[in-house]
């Protein structure tokens, strides 16, 4: 194939560097650009107050906002509002999160690869109707059909998990073979199937074209161009000191994406051209002015490439790399958000109201992803309710103390209250109570059916047939059924000593669990029940848990009222212990009273089901939406 001319001296990158730094600093609205934070106005100044106190209750990240007034152009009157930094990046060594630091985007790499595909059809060397046969060599006569343009809409067909790991160093042509040779799911054009796979086809395509790695297409022809200097997989070779640390749920360290397994020039296929790329803020909101303007795309290649053309998810659709929505205010956002389950990013352009909105973070505790489309979208364009992070006083440990043990309500419901370091912790063994499970599609909604599959297999399994839930899970090693029944036996066996006997099932609605919905219910037994979930697949039942237990932080208001807080609830819940011994709860659903009693043992089910444990096993590599 005909190669693209390739920049090959040093001295004319540097110069072309050069060139792009000199035009950047000319335009007004950049003069915000590098290290120093930014807070202006009063919309700024809500997003600002909410993250500061944010920041306590364990969101770490950074965010930008710009804007331009209404009929300006992004080119002459764009200006960032708000260009923070909050939390820790390295929590070991005390780093402090900077505006300065360059993180995993995820899947928000994928707009990168659409561009791409488009720069090299205005180079008049592909398009995005042609058959990937095309370009691949090796496509089977049952996926002969797939185009560009499917691999760019997620609608070749391709399952949306092929199992592959982030860290998993697969070449490129190893990683088109393999995905070649899976089983399709649709017929292409047929469904949208969110694929990582089919994204990664998509970069093999631009390096087969255009000859040259995918990192260096991206950075001589979309990044350096327009000063994105520090976006990349490598190339940029940042500092450590500018890589924020990943870490788990429970805080545990978890690492860095940047070089977790990779290939001497990269990540693994299974997540280039689809994920794992790192930028700044800066660099983000540079893309965006990028986009607003003909520097990287013609306007028909723009048009072409942020068009919505499939439906893809709560009224989305989907573009080249881009979902396509309608705000609340009913203008248009151009949006995409990425994440592998440590490292978050949202990016979303209000492109009629004249908003960016850019956040980051590197905990799944608070994530950018659920931050930016909620929260600060509210804060930023006050439209809707966002409840405030408490600010806590200091209450001494003596008091603290006085109010630890375990309380009972009169059904056999219990709470173990527990000093920390600095405050108590409150743990339930009804795990919906302070939101553990995570927000709900109510039942009835467009997971109807796998509901209503979902009670069947309750209503079997309270019998002692377990025959239907080994029938839905399909499992694919040969595991005999007699193994799946003694583990179900054991569960019910557990649940009917410690609650009862058994008496009915409460249907609680939908959670998104790994992307999958996860159908909630409560077992009521005599005393009380375990919540469990169904997280059904695409085709089988993926996977089943006992929703485990945990303890939820409380901030005091007092010595004796103290509040939960969690971003995801619509309210603080409220937390009261009154003279007697007694504990209140006011949560969304009404008041709980408990009664402290002589300590107790706190029993706290086997949180995964023997019988899942083989069931689903995927990585969490897919953008977080």
């Amino acid at each position: 194939m005909a190669r693209i001319t390739t920049i090959v001296a040093a001295t004319a990158v540097a110069l072309g560097l050069a060139a792009a730094a000199a035009h950047v600093q000319a335009q007004g609205q950049l003069s915000a650009l590098g290290t120093d934070e930014v807070r202006q106005g009063a919309e700024a100044a809500r997003v600002d107050d909410y993250l500061s106190r944010l920041a306590a209750h364990g969101f770490s990240g950074a965010v930008l906002i710009a804007s331009v007034p209404k009929g300006g152009n992004w080119a002459t009157d764009g200006k960032i509002v708000l260009k923070k930094a909050y939390g820790l990046a390295n929590r070991e060594t005390g780093l402090p999160y900077t505006v300065a630091m360059v993180s995993c985007i995820g899947s928000v790499t994928k707009q990168f690869t659409g561009a791409a595909i488009m720069k090299l059809e205005m180079a008049g060397k592909l398009n995005t109707s042609d058959p990937i046969s095309k370009y691949l060599p090796g496509v089977p006569e049952d996926k002969a059909g797939i185009t560009i343009h499917h691999l760019l809409t997620h609608t070749a067909g391709f399952s949306s998990d092929l199992g592959g790991m982030d860290d998993e160093p697969i070449e490129r042509d190893a990683l088109v073979a393999r995905v070649l040779a899976s089983l399709v799911v649709a017929e292409p054009g047929e469904q949208f199937e969110y694929s990582n796979e089919g994204f990664a086809l998509a970069g093999a395509i631009v390096e087969r074209v255009s000859g040259q790695g995918y990192e260096a297409f991206l950075r001589e022809h979309l990044f350096l161009p327009i000063g994105m200097a520090d976006t990349g997989y490598q190339a940029p070779a940042w500092p450590l000191t500018r890589l924020p640390i990943g870490y788990r749920a429970d805080g545990q360290v978890w690492g860095r994406t940047y070089k977790n397994g990779w290939l001497p020039d990269g990540p693994g296929w299974y997540l280039r051209a689809n994920g794992g790329i790192h930028a700044s803020l800066d660099d983000l909101y540079r893309w965006h002015l990028a986009l607003e303007s003909s520097k990287v795309l013609s306007a028909d290649a723009r048009t072409k490439y942020l068009t919505g053309y499939v439906p893809s998810a709560g009224g989305e659709r989907y573009a080249y790399g881009w979902g396509v929505q309608t705000s609340r205010r009913g203008g248009t956002v151009v949006t995409h958000n990425g994440g592998n389950g440590f490292f978050f990013t949202d990016f979303r352009r209000y492109v009629d109201e004249g908003v960016v909105i850019i956040a980051m973070s590197n905990q799944p505790v608070i994530p950018a992803t659920q931050l930016a489309p909620r929260q600060l979208e509210a804060l930023y364009f006050n439209d809707a309710p966002v409840v405030m992070p408490p600010v806590a006083v200091e209450v001494s440990k003596v008091r603290r103390d006085a109010l630890t043990g375990t309380y009972m309500t009169d059904s056999g419901a219990r709470f173990v209250v527990r000093a920390t370091a600095a405050a108590i912790d409150i743990e339930a063994d009804d795990p919906t109570l302070f939101g553990s499970v995570g927000t709900f599609t109510p039942a009835g909604g467009r997971f109807a059916d796998f509901e209503k599959r979902t009670l069947l297999l309750i209503e079997s399994a309270a019998k002692g047939d377990f025959r239907p839930i080994y029938e839905a899970f399909k499992f694919e090693d040969g595991r005999p059924f007699a193994t799946v029944e003694m583990n179900q036996s054991r569960y019910w066996q557990q649940w009917r000593a410690q609650f009862g006997e058994y008496q009915q099932v409460e249907l609680l609605g939908t959670a998104i669990v790994q992307d999958d919905p996860a159908v909630t219910i409560r077992l009521r037994f005599e005393r009380g029940g375990p919540v469990l979930q169904y997280i059904w697949g695409p085709r089988r039942l993926a996977g089943f848990r006992v929703v485990p237990t945990a303890p939820v932080a409380l901030s005091a208001e007092s010595a004796t009222a103290w509040v939960f807080y969690s971003y995801r609830q619509p309210q603080l819940i409220r937390v009261r212990f009154g003279e007697s011994g007694t504990l209140v709860v006011e949560a969304a659903s009404g008041l709980v009273t408990a009664k402290k009693t002589p300590d107790v043992f706190f029993a706290i089910p086997t949180r995964v089901s023997p019988a899942a444990s083989s069931a689903s096993g995927r990585s969490i590599r897919s953008s977080a939406r």
